[in-house]
């Protein structure tokens, strides 16, 4: 049997403008729907500022029995913020999550893996404001936003929160995190199912997508902050994205990341903690590969 992960929506506007149609709402329900179908319990992060325009989307998860996340204030990289306006706006977003969802709001997930070096210095505010845990960092070189170097599982940031990293699998030269968005929309099953196969005891497995790659019929437009070449990637297969999401569903779930967290505190075993000053600095495919689609 294939070991259980959790399941976690992101849910954002990706709308370069608000004269464009909000497409939002009805993809979030669709993918909610989706849940339901199936009984699985959720990880919901959600941007703060959409949950203040459509507070019936937090809502509704909460009442349906999904872990209600916060996805930053607005979905833009972290190092793009000042660390001032990172904890004014996060700290907006978490009481505003609390009120609406009625449960304290222990998870945070940063747009886009951004929790990077030249961010680090958002760790330490992330525990001072509440967060039990982060699942923030891709720990690989990545064309979008990547941290190399740091642990596959789960470890404890030095005067910061338990970090859930993305869950990666080696293909020849290349780690992919196998278990969410394009990934699952572009790649076959079975590289999902050898991804699990391989992956340890000791990690905490994670599937990740986000409402608007269950919606085929949104015309194109260009995505911030990741470039022409991203954003063209964000529209390949979206008709598969159904199909390929019910397919992880069938397969064994674990709880909300919040209850895998109090799990992991609850058995007193140690984690590795990890300095972010201390990383060891990316080899050279590394550096060569770090952030090339961010403006392509």
């Amino acid at each position: 049997m294939l070991p259980a992960a959790s399941v976690t929506l992101d849910v954002e506007d990706l709308r370069p403008t608000p004269e464009l149609p909000e497409r939002v709402v009805d993809a979030t329900h669709r993918v909610l729907d989706l849940f339901a179908e199936h009984g699985v319990r959720a990880s919901v992060y959600v941007v703060g500022e959409l949950a203040e325009r459509r507070p019936e989307l937090v809502r509704r998860a909460a009442a349906e029995g999904h872990e209600v996340g916060l996805h930053a204030w607005a979905h833009v990289p972290i190092p793009t913020l000042t660390p001032a306006a990172f904890a004014a706006d996060t700290r907006r977003g978490r009481a505003l999550l609390q009120d609406l969802s009625g449960q304290e709001v222990v998870g945070f997930r940063a747009p886009m893996m951004s929790l990077v070096p030249e961010a680090s210095w958002a760790i330490p505010l992330l525990g001072e404001m509440g967060f039990a845990y982060s699942s923030s960092v891709l720990p690989a070189p990545s064309p979008l936003y990547g941290w190399p170097g740091l642990p596959r599982r789960p470890f404890r940031w030095r005067d910061g929160p338990v970090e859930f990293p993305c869950p990666l699998v080696r293909l020849g030269p290349i780690d992919l995190p196998y278990l969410g968005g394009t990934y699952l929309r572009v790649l076959p099953s079975a590289v999902r199912r050898l991804g699990l196969r391989r992956s340890r005891d000791d990690e905490a497995l994670w599937a990740y997508c986000h409402p608007w790659e269950f919606d085929p019929d949104e015309p194109f437009h260009p995505h911030d902050h990741i470039g022409m070449l991203a954003s063209r990637i964000a529209w390949l297969r979206r008709s598969r994205m159904e199909r390929q999401v019910r397919r992880l569903l069938a397969d064994p779930v674990a709880p909300p990341l919040a209850e895998v967290h109090a799990t992991l505190e609850a058995d007193g075993t140690g984690l590795v903690v990890v300095d972010p000053t201390e990383v060891a600095p990316p080899g050279r495919s590394a550096r060569w590969a770090e952030g090339r689609l961010r403006q392509r």
